[in-house]
C-alpha cells in the first residue's frame, strides 16, 4: 500500500486526482491485507509515463499503466467510460473523462465500485460500505446493464459469494437468471479462470449452489458436472483439485472438461489421479509410481489416511536415478544389447527395492540379475 501512496502523492503534486480503486479497498475494509493495487486518476496514460522513470504499457489503449517503483507494479489507469458492449465481453470504445465517479460507475459490484485516498477516506457513491456491512454483492445501478456490458461478471458475482461469504442481491440474481444465455460469449480462457477461483473458495458450495440456481450450469461448457453435491468437497488451495473432484464423484474421464483448455501439466495431474483413485488397493510400488500431488488428491476422496510425503520419504528409492545399477550396468553383466528386455528387468529391479526385497546396494544387485539373468536365458 505504501507504493501505491506514493504513485498516488506524485500524481497530485503535478496536479492530478488519483485513488486507490477497486478489490483493494473491499479487502481494507474487511480488515484484510491488500494485494494488487490498482489506481485511478485523472492523468493521462503519457501524463502518467512522463512522471515516473520506468512503465510499462500493459493496456494503454484501455488507459493502462503499469508504474514500476521500489521494486513494485502499480497501475494506473485513467478515469473512463466505455461505450457499448457489442459482444458482451469487452466494450466498444473508451473514452478517458475527468470524474472518479464517472469511471466509478462503469465497475461490476458496489463492493468493488469504491475509491480511497492516500489518507484512507473512503469515497463510496454507490453503497459499497454498506453491502459490505451486510455481505451482500450488488451490481452497481442497473444490473441487467452491468451484465450485458461484460457477461463474464455473472460469474464473478457467483465467485465472490463463497469467496466472502455473502449472498448476491435478489435483483442481481434475477438479472443473472434472464442472462445467463449471455456465458456463451465468453472465452473458456477466462470461465476457466473464474471456475479456478471459485474451486479454491473457503465457501466453494456456496459458489456452486447459486452457479446451479442462476441456471448458469445450463450454457457453460460441462455445466451439467458443476450440478452434483458439494457438501463432501473441502478446498485443498489447489484449483485443479475441483476439477478432479467433480469427475472423479460423477465417474467420468478428463475428456468431459477438456473444453477449459488445460495446461498439459494439469491435464496430467488429474488423470493420473483418477487413475490412481479408481486403484482398490495401495501399496509401496503404488506410492513410489505416483507423485505427491496425486497422492494428495487421490486420498482425499479416498479417505486414505496418509501423508503422502512421509509415505514418499520411507520409500528406499525415490526414482529410477536413486538406483544403485543402471541400465548401462545391467548391459555390461549381460553382455546385451539394448532392447525391450532391459525396460523389463530395470522395473524388476525397482520393485524388489520398494518392496525391501533387495537392498539398494550395486554388488548386492549384480549378484541378484547376474543369477535371475542367467537362470531365464
Amino acid at each position: 500500500m505504501k507504493t501505491a501512496i506514493k504513485v498516488i502523492g506524485t500524481l497530485k503534486e503535478a496536479g492530478f486526482q488519483a485513488y486507490m480503486v477497486g478489490g483493494a479497498v473491499r479487502d481494507f475494509l474487511l480488515g484484510k491485507t491488500p494485494h494488487d493495487i490498482d489506481v485511478a486518476s485523472s492523468a493521462s496514460p503519457e501524463q502518467v509515463k512522463a512522471y515516473f522513470k520506468r512503465t510499462i504499457d500493459t493496456g494503454i489503449e484501455h488507459g493502462t499503466v503499469l508504474v514500476l517503483l521500489g521494486g513494485e507494479g502499480i497501475e494506473v489507469t485513467t478515469f473512463r467510460t466505455e461505450g457499448s458492449y457489442s459482444d458482451n465481453r469487452r466494450p466498444d470504445s473508451v473514452e478517458f473523462v475527468q470524474s472518479l465517479e464517472e469511471d466509478l460507475k462503469r465497475r461490476d459490484f458496489t463492493i468493488n465500485a469504491m475509491a480511497m485516498t492516500e489518507y484512507l477516506d473512503i469515497i463510496d457513491p454507490f453503497g459499497g460500505k454498506d453491502d459490505l456491512q451486510k455481505q451482500i454483492i450488488r451490481a452497481v445501478g442497473d444490473p441487467d446493464q452491468r451484465f450485458q456490458e461484460d457477461a463474464l461478471r455473472m460469474l464473478r458475482a457467483v465467485r465472490f459469494s463463497g469467496q466472502l461469504h455473502f449472498v448476491i442481491d435478489v435483483e442481481t440474481v434475477s438479472s443473472i437468471r434472464r442472462h445467463a444465455q449471455l456465458i456463451r460469449s465468453i472465452a473458456v480462457e477466462r470461465l476457466k479462470s473464474e471456475m479456478d477461483k471459485i474451486f479454491v473458495n473457503p465457501f466453494t458450495r456456496k459458489s456452486m449452489d447459486y452457479l446451479r440456481d442462476t441456471t448458469l450450469t445450463q450454457y457453460l461448457p460441462a455445466g451439467y458436472l458443476f450440478e452434483i453435491d458439494w457438501t463432501q468437497y473441502t478446498p485443498t488451495g489447489k484449483a485443479v483439485y475441483g476439477w478432479f473432484y467433480l469427475l472423479y464423484k460423477q465417474s467420468k474421464s478428463f475428456s468431459e472438461v477438456s473444453d477449459y483448455r488445460f495446461s498439459n501439466e494439469e491435464k496430467r495431474l488429474i488423470e493420473k489421479s483418477l487413475e490412481l483413485a479408481r486403484l482398490e488397493f495401495w501399496d509401496q510400488w503404488t506410492i513410489y509410481q505416483y507423485s505427491i500431488d496425486q497422492l494428495e488428491m487421490a486420498s482425499c476422496v479416498t479417505g486414505k489416511n496418509m501423508d503422502p510425503a512421509v509415505a514418499k520419504e520411507q520409500l528406499p528409492i525415490q526414482s529410477k536415478s536413486d538406483l544403485a545399477a543402471s541400465g548401462r550396468d545391467l548391459m555390461q553383466w549381460s553382455e546385451n544389447r539394448p532392447g525391450p528386455w532391459l525396460k523389463i528387468w530395470i522395473e524388476k529391479m525397482e520393485k524388489l527395492v520398494i518392496y525391501g526385497e533387495l537392498r539398494n546396494d550395486k554388488e548386492l544387485i549384480k549378484d541378484w540379475f547376474v543369477n535371475e539373468y542367467r537362470r531365464h536365458t
